[in-house]
């Protein structure tokens, strides 16, 4: 007989995630009503950084997984605030906490980055180096997408001074952001799964709920799958902090979320397709990440390396 994996929170992580809640209730935050595809909530950032949110793996008793509940609780909201790289990766990488939000980008300082509009740090993986550039204001020019995510661009990477963190710096930087990735894949497959069970619960077909059809819900148990593996996984790259775990986790969240947000539309129909339907803002996120780290093929090239390295000839 099987049985579901799950895990009491201890008294402080209750506290804790009491506490974002209340804090995020006092905001009022709700999907945006305009055919808007990026909504960033500043209100929400200027309270996280207020309450200390930011800085809670370097607080005494907490680590990386009471981080990864915060951003897997942020992660779930209908619009995004920059929480991954600053509680998961910032505090190993940057001397001043205030240097926040922060950008991650691979190859190139002058590719566009998530949340570079209102960063104040990039980190840059050079493949065999970590460079990290501070950003003036008015240095970065505002990228178009359709990710739900605010993206930007340098527009005079060259002129900025980037200090190298050395090559030994790099393996940390991948493994926690392959952490950081599964981790807002969990937040945002929950909010995305439980938008659409409720709109299945109420629009019907052929005189019942689309729910209530054996198809359907096999589909949506799958989905749902999906999303709890993915959590399990990031919960224990987060817990471990290795780099197998962390690389196995985001193989999985990048592999699985095309097959997850193509059902979850098809299940809401052309609802599912407009901007005022507030799905896109977790299923275009998600879509976002996939690209990061080298997608699902990378990640996995990276778990097969932490596994087998020097093992397989």
């Amino acid at each position: 007989m099987s049985h579901a994996v799950q895990f009491d929170l201890s008294e402080d992580q209750s506290a804790i995630l009491g506490g974002l809640e209340q804090l995020i209730g006092t905001l009022n935050i709700e999907a945006p009503k305009d055919p808007v595809v990026s909504a960033y909530s500043q209100p929400l950032d200027d309270e996280l950084t207020t309450g200390g949110f930011f800085e809670i793996t370097q607080s005494e008793g907490f680590g990386l997984l009471d981080g990864a509940l915060i951003v897997e609780a942020l992660a779930k909201l209908p619009v995004s605030v920059e929480a991954a790289a600053s509680i998961l990766i910032a505090p190993s990488f940057l001397e001043d906490a205030g240097r926040r939000p922060v950008a991650l980008v691979s190859g190139s300082a002058a590719a566009p980055a998530r949340f570079l509009p209102m960063a104040k740090t990039l980190l840059v993986d050079k493949g065999d180096d970590v460079l990290r550039i501070d950003i003036p204001e008015g240095a970065v020019e505002d990228v178009e997408t359709l990710f739900a995510y605010p993206y930007g661009r340098l527009k005079n990477p060259g002129a900025l001074p980037a200090v190298s963190l050395g090559a030994g710096r790099v393996a940390e930087l991948r493994r926690r952001w392959r952490m950081a990735i599964a981790v807002e894949a969990a937040g945002l497959m929950q909010s995305a799964l439980d938008t659409v069970l409720e709109h299945v619960k109420t629009r019907q077909q052929f005189g019942r709920p689309i729910g209530s059809f054996q198809a359907v819900q096999h589909r949506l148990v799958m989905a749902a799958e999906q999303g709890q593996a993915t959590r399990w996984l990031a919960l224990r790259a987060a817990w471990s902090d290795s780099e197998a775990d962390a690389a196995i986790a985001a193989t999985y969240a990048q592999d699985a979320t095309p097959k997850f947000c193509n059902d979850l539309h098809q299940f809401c129909g052309a609802m599912g397709l407009t901007l005022e339907f507030p799905l896109h803002h977790w299923t275009y996120r998600l879509r976002a990440l996939l690209g990061e780290m080298g997608g699902s093929s990378g990640s996995a090239l990276a778990a097969a390396d932490a596994v087998w390295a020097g093992k397989v000839p």
